[in-house]
């Protein structure tokens, strides 16, 4: 294939490769290093996520030891990277650049902490809500208190929020105090798919004038339509009607989705996307925008 590059923001690999005995560096999932690395650059964040667990912090905690065991057995193809210049320096040497992701904050016990393990993008929660705020597909409520203290140590300390599971009403209580963009890392075009995990016109612009964006979610859930790369395509076409040029990435969420659409399989299969966009007369330029360059210049702010 061509070469493309691609740095995707979220993915649940890591999390399901340790419950199924899977490996990061090859397995039967829809992503594994292998796979990954036939793009070039190539960077993935990797998401840990207890779902339903009665004991997420305990979760995590075993979820991380594990990851952090996978990037150090797969050196020689994959790098932790704890800040902006790490993820450059991967890259120089031919190296998927890894970040690790805490999706629902319920697993930290203490965020400093979580930072000092190498997590540096947290979302605050994932579907239910929790002591920090309310979820998108939960009760719609919004930053509480200590949720507030939350986003502002996770900032100052350089950790990059996403909103891709907070309420409506916690999305902009978070943008209101923010001093650092913040992401919706795998969230799609509510205009084109009407759930509440996607995001309202209203949203998605008000991150791309923050600097921050959105990841294009391949849930065929949220994609709606034929469910296809041409959908996948259609909530490209709007964000970037919006103004999106600098805003739009991906966040696949590869791994934590049942179904991929029709024409993607795994990773392996990505670079459809990119030739899509290529054949609807999107610039060379603008598509590794989409796959690599717009992601990394939110993190360079961000991290």
């Amino acid at each position: 294939m061509m070469s493309i590059p691609i740095f995707d923001c979220h993915c649940d690999t890591a999390t399901h490769a340790r419950e199924r005995g899977e490996l990061l560096r090859r397995n039967s999932m829809q992503l594994d290093l292998e796979r990954l690395s036939q793009y070039s650059p190539a960077g993935q964040v990797f998401a840990v996520c207890a779902v339903d667990d009665l004991e997420p912090v305990k979760f995590a905690d075993i979820s991380i030891a594990y990851f952090l065991e996978q990037i150090k057995e797969n050196s020689d193809m994959v790098k932790l990277c704890l800040n902006f210049r790490d993820i450059i320096s991967a890259e120089s040497e031919g190296k998927i650049a890894a970040l690790l992701s805490i999706e629902g904050a319920e697993q930290i016990a203490d965020i400093d902490a979580a930072y000092g393990l190498g997590v540096r993008i947290v979302h605050m929660t994932w579907n239910h809500d929790n002591a920090l705020c309310g979820a998108a597909m939960d009760s719609g409520s919004g930053l509480t208190h200590k949720g507030k203290a939350f986003v502002l140590r996770a900032q100052e300390l350089g950790i990059m929020l996403d909103m891709a599971h907070v309420s409506e009403r916690g999305f902009w209580d978070t943008l209101s105090i923010s001093t650092r963009p913040v992401i919706a890392g795998h969230s799609n075009a509510k205009a084109i798919c009407d759930v509440p995990r996607n995001l309202t016109d209203g949203q998605f612009t008000a991150l791309a004038r923050q600097g921050g964006g959105a990841g294009i979610n391949l849930y065929p859930e949220f994609l709606g339509r034929g469910r296809d790369i041409d959908a996948v395509f259609a909530h490209i076409e709007h964000f970037m009607a919006l103004g999106g040029e600098k805003a739009v990435f991906l966040g696949c969420d590869l791994d934590g989705i049942e179904q991929t659409p029709s024409g993607i399989n795994g990773v392996q299969d990505l670079g459809r996307i990119y030739e899509t966009l290529l054949r609807h007369n999107y610039t060379e330029q603008l598509a590794q925008d989409i796959f690599r360059n717009n992601i990394l210049r939110i993190m360079e702010r961000s991290l």
